[in-house]
């Protein structure tokens, strides 16, 4: 692909990342009082328009993962892209029905699911190693704090326009994303060609292979592959097909257990926890912000309650730099061992984000439980700290799956996704009742006690020999330059893990 190919399809999962997978969410995360009395309805009932829409996001990922990988990612993105926008027109029409916008925040859900599971592995299939890091920030940043903008957007909105005008704002810019995604998002998936396929075509000074049938076969099976490097270009106009090939063999129900076999690698689990415990304590924190400023001594209105998530806002437009600060940390810790990159080297920038998490969430505390009038000022501080910590480690984690699975990112991604729309539903039904019964600060020191916790697992990632290496190492038997920076857990368990599923996944 040339250049402007690849930045304007990575544009349109950008941008519409923010369209269909992080608008809806919070949409009417402002206007939820509002709401309640306009439907006349409870605010347990106003609650599920989010949460029922969580957890379609949830449980529809590993059937979009499946078809991603049979079918290719475009026809997922333009599905998603549909039903998105029609999902938005279901909210528009539905007035003052509370089941027809609860039939429209489902099918929202449906079209988040792509763009929220299958960005990052896009990435992955179209930039080098070395072009993912900020471009992965970016979608990171879309997914975990972009959505403290469109709570403080919609309140306005609201507010001066209307709840429905939410929708029909929302509006254009679903049917612009559709139109990006339609003519500007052609098929990345593709299958690299096996060293013994690439054997059966070279012609060493004029030998050939043994068999000139075997070399027209595999001509032949090179000319109908949908995606083998072999192929002869496509024009623009069979960029546009919303089908381009098969991209495996595979039976769909083998390819859907093939997801939750991902979950007996350690790393996989790792990541899993970090993200999913990390970022939905972050965005669960957001169910109790109203509950802690609306009353005294704070006494903030709806409006001063959405402007308080500029902190997290802030935060995370900074948070943009993990990604550049994730390639620093992979180049320089590559000339320490000697040229060789590892996956690894992706890890220690999590020092960074345990600073920041520690002095959110226990400064956070420790201002909700000595409350005084201007105290929001720094709790919108401390909000901010989250969210760059959290950020950090949303782009570390992201990326060490890039480089470290990239074979079956897809799937992983999939599984982090469900794992942290899951948390969120769940932090939904118990988190008020929490911080009524025991203090807001009770639940941000649970929140900060796990955050540090779980960011001292990076260290056998990225940090622990195996005991064997270290009694040799001490006593000398390997020498002077022995000492390796990838001689780490994460590196072994790769090992491990792609001989294992190289062994026996194809048998399965």
């Amino acid at each position: 692909w040339p250049r402007w190919k690849k930045e304007a399809a990575f544009i349109v999962i950008f941008m519409n990342t923010i369209v269909f997978a992080t608008c809806p969410g919070p949409l009417l995360a402002s206007s939820t009082f509002a709401l309640a009395g306009i439907l006349n309805v409870s605010l347990k009932k106003i609650a599920e328009l989010s949460g029922y829409q969580l957890l379609i996001v949830g449980a529809f990922g590993p059937i979009v993962s499946v078809l991603a990988q049979k079918y290719g990612k475009r026809p997922q993105f333009l599905f998603a892209a549909t039903v998105g926008l029609i999902g938005t027109v279901v909210c528009i029409g539905g007035r003052s029905n509370y089941k027809t916008l609860l039939a429209g925040r489902i099918i929202q859900g449906l079209g988040a699911t792509a763009f929220e599971s299958l960005s990052q592995a896009a990435i992955g299939d179209t930039f080098y190693i070395h072009e993912r890091g900020w471009r992965t920030a970016t979608i990171v940043l879309t997914l975990a704090c972009m959505a403290s903008m469109v709570s403080i957007i919609g309140g306005v909105i609201t507010e001066h326009l209307g709840w429905r005008d939410l929708f029909i704002i929302s509006l254009p810019f679903n049917v612009a994303g559709w139109l990006a995604t339609f003519f500007l998002l052609p098929e990345m998936q593709f299958r690299r060609e096996t060293p013994a396929e690439g054997q059966q075509n070279n012609v060493v000074e004029g030998k050939q292979s043994s068999s000139q049938t075997e070399i027209s076969q595999h001509e032949k099976n090179i000319s109908e592959g949908p995606t083998s490097s072999r192929n002869v270009k496509r024009t623009y106009v069979q960029d546009l097909r919303i089908f381009s090939g098969i991209y495996t063999k595979e039976n769909i129900f083998k390819l859907l257990a093939e997801i939750f076999i991902h979950l007996l690698n350690p790393a996989v689990l790792w990541i899993l926890t970090i993200s999913g415990i990390l970022v939905s304590s972050f965005a669960g924190s957001a169910y109790i912000l109203a509950q802690i400023w609306s009353v005294p001594p704070y006494n903030l209105n709806t409006a001063q309650n959405g402007y308080f998530f500029f902190g997290a806002f802030i935060g995370g437009i900074i948070g943009v730099s993990a990604g550049w600060m994730c390639d620093v940390s992979a180049r320089t810790m590559s000339r320490a061992n000697k040229g060789i990159f590892e996956a690894e080297f992706r890890i220690p920038i999590n020092i960074l984000a345990a600073v920041f998490l520690g002095i959110g969430w226990f400064v956070f505390m420790w201002d909700v439980d000595h409350p005084r009038p201007n105290g929001y000022y720094l709790g919108a501080f401390c909000h901010g700290c989250v969210c760059f910590g959290v950020t950090i480690t949303s782009v570390s984690g992201g990326l060490y799956i890039l480089d470290s699975f990239r074979q079956y990112s897809t799937e992983i991604f999939i599984l982090q996704m469900m794992t942290k729309n899951f948390m969120f539903y769940a932090f939904s039904t118990f988190i008020n009742d929490w911080a009524a019964s025991s203090g807001p600060g009770e639940v941000f020191k649970v929140f900060g006690i796990c955050s540090l916790v779980l960011l001292i697992s990076c260290i056998p990632m990225c940090k622990c020999f195996t005991l064997l290496t270290e009694c040799k190492m001490a006593s000398g038997a390997f020498g002077k330059n022995t000492y390796s920076l990838s001689d780490v857990f994460g590196k072994v368990n790769r090992k491990f893990y792609h001989g294992l599923w190289s062994t026996y996944m194809p048998k399965l």
